[in-house]
């Protein structure tokens, strides 16, 4: 969609420089993103867990130092 947009032409410019982004659609793009994204995870972590919950929340059997040792099959 084709929208027009006033936009801080350091703050662009410089997302540009650090993430290698060569296009400014590319820039809005990622920061809109990485936007929602950051949005997401403080959502989540906002919710007040239960120990209960939490605890069922991942597979007794799940070992995550067997996994970093292999391919995770």
């Amino acid at each position: 969609m084709k929208m027009t947009l006033e936009v801080d032409e350091k703050k662009l410019a410089k997302v540009m420089k650090l993430t290698g982004i060569r296009t400014k659609t590319a820039a809005v793009e990622y920061a809109l993103g990485t936007a929602e994204r950051a949005a997401r995870r403080e959502k989540l972590f906002a919710i007040r867990w239960k120990p209960e919950e939490l605890a069922a929340a991942v597979d007794p059997a799940y070992d995550v130092l067997t996994l970093r040792h292999t391919d995770g099959r």
